[in-house]
């Protein structure tokens, strides 16, 4: 009994994890007002002779795309004061690959919601018992996951363009994201301080998620333990 506590709970745990860390990363992915922030901050405008609401409204048709709501990234904006196509062969495919990516987290955060809530459901109507054990043993699960994320925080800012080229060797089976500067306009439109600065904002966005997650469980556990006495 104690190994089927200690299964529900890992289970339950990592389900949260994903679906906080997915979430965390979405608010950020999708929200074209960090896009313009980040854009304002790093001289974006002046790197790809376009001005902010042109590579708004590149960014824009970007975020589109990732939510699989626009199906290619053939577009046309004005580049150094001419109408012309943004991205190459090279970037739209390499961008294929991250829309899967996104695609594929999407469905994979869907199904882990939906799995916690049949089962956080039926451990309500059958199982109180169980479910307080649960939200007990869970909190060690997120703190073994919070140390983990502060390790790969602390990793990051010793050296990103490591941990960065690591994440696209172990996520892209492909160099396409391999892009130069001179030629593929997407790198100076997203470069790696973008990119790393992001990374940073998801990471502090899934802590602050998780820390209330664990105060919600915390409450919902003294009620049940209430309940029992």
């Amino acid at each position: 009994m104690k190994c089927l506590n200690i299964g529900v709970s890992i289970i339950i745990g990592v389900l949260l994890f994903f679906v906080l860390l997915f979430t965390s990363a979405e608010v950020i992915a999708y929200n074209i007002n960090h896009y313009q922030w980040q854009y304002e901050r790093h001289d974006i405008p002046e790197q790809t002779n376009m001005s902010l609401d042109e590579l708004t409204k590149v960014t824009k048709n970007m975020i589109a795309y990732l939510k699989d709501s626009r199906k290619t990234l053939d577009m046309k904006a004005v580049i150094d004061g001419k109408e012309q196509e943004v991205f190459g062969e090279r970037e739209k495919s390499h961008m294929v690959d991250v829309k899967k990516l996104f695609v594929i987290g999407t469905y994979m955060r869907n199904i882990s919601f939906i799995i916690l809530v049949i089962a956080i459901g039926y451990m309500v109507l059958r199982n109180k018992k169980l479910l307080t054990i649960t939200f007990s043993m869970v909190k060690y699960v997120f703190a073994v996951i919070i140390m983990l994320i502060l390790i790969l925080s602390g990793l990051l800012l010793i050296d990103f363009n490591k941990y960065f080229t690591i994440f696209h060797e172990i996520f892209f089976s492909n160099d396409l994201w391999l892009l130069d500067p001179k030629t593929d306009i997407l790198i100076n439109i997203v470069p790696e301080i973008f990119f790393f600065q992001t990374a940073m904002i998801i990471l502090g966005i899934f802590v602050v998620s998780v820390v209330v997650t664990l105060v919600i469980i915390e409450v919902a556990k003294k009620k049940l333990i209430r309940h029992y006495h």
